[in-house]
């Protein structure tokens, strides 16, 4: 069953240039939009916007979902993440952010983007072998 709410002018304007820039239809932006207000299906997670764009944090924290997929490629299980590296976490709250990964992709390869060596392999395409032994302390081909 379809409903209409009414919005004023203003708002439909931003969701409507929001939604272009996603593109979506303005419909169909409100709809993900209020669905992730009103029934999140991440408790602990939520996107805050930042000078670099908006980011999945552990909610009421500035604890990225980034930062513990790290730790877990790291090899940390999510109980030693709560109770040792992050102790002002719960499992729940590790948990819902690995979740909220996994149904989240672009969340990985964000991450994935800014490892150390997708880092390595930009800095040895943009300089010349000599000063990127200079800068890292490794040869180029290491």
């Amino acid at each position: 069953m379809e409903r209409t709410i009414t919005v004023s002018d203003t708002l439909y304007q931003v969701l409507q240039r929001e939604a272009n820039r996603r593109q979506y239809t303005p419909d169909a932006l409100a709809e993900e939009m209020l669905a992730q207000e009103l029934l999140p299906q991440h408790p602990h997670v939520e996107l805050v916007t930042g000078r670099g764009g908006p980011r999945a944090v552990i909610r009421g924290t500035r604890v990225g979902v980034d930062v513990i997929l790290g730790y877990t490629q790291a090899g940390y299980t999510p109980e030693a993440i709560a109770a040792e590296i992050l102790p002002q976490l719960t499992p729940a709250q590790v948990y819902d952010a690995l979740s909220y990964a996994h149904d989240h992709p672009e969340t990985l390869a964000a991450l994935e983007e800014h490892n150390v060596t997708a880092w390595q392999a930009r800095l040895q395409a943009r300089l010349d072998p000599e000063a990127y032994t200079r800068l890292t302390g490794t040869t180029a081909d290491a």
